[in-house]
């Protein structure tokens, strides 16, 4: 029984410690980062195709990262989450799924190693702080109408949709 009691006890331990390190892990990354250099580089790689009111950037291919965020943000997400959200997504962004569907994707790995830190950090401490955006409409992919509720996909058949 006392065995049990010592096992259990060095397990929560072990756990407790790997928990704690690995929240370290991310705070440091984010405290070891150059954001101005991050917000320059931003600039420079994404600012093109992302809306960033710190960066002053415009771009309307990819989602406007003030919008993105500020929910989460208002919601009380942590820098350090939006951090790991940036970081892993510029490693696996995805790929257009097929020719024609998507103007453009973000190609992986953007930028690298101390510059996607860099930029990771700048984009978790800035994104969604301001209230106002600059919203662009979504263009339909077809022209015209929705179907009524429950009749499923608007085909030319049922007065809905007609190929561009």
């Amino acid at each position: 029984m006392r065995s049990r009691l010592i096992a259990t006890s060095s397990a929560l331990v072990i756990l407790g410690a790997a928990a704690l390190l690995s929240g370290c892990g991310a705070s440091s990354a984010i405290d070891s980062a150059d954001t101005a250099a991050g917000k320059t580089k931003f600039v420079g790689a994404c600012g093109g195709c992302h809306t960033l009111a710190d960066a002053g950037t415009k771009g309307v291919i990819g989602p406007n990262l003030d919008d993105a965020f500020r929910e989460s943000r208002q919601n009380g997400f942590k820098d350090t989450q939006f951090f790991g959200v940036v970081k892993r997504w510029i490693e696996v962004a995805p790929q257009a799924p097929a020719p024609g569907s998507y103007p453009q994707a973000m190609p992986q790995n953007l930028v690298e190693g101390q510059d996607a830190v860099n930029v990771s950090a700048y984009v978790a401490e800035v994104a969604g702080t301001n209230d106002e955006s600059d919203v662009y409409p979504i263009t339909p992919a077809v022209a015209g109408t929705l179907p009524p509720p429950g009749k499923g996909p608007a085909t030319p058949a049922d007065g809905g949709a007609e190929k561009p």
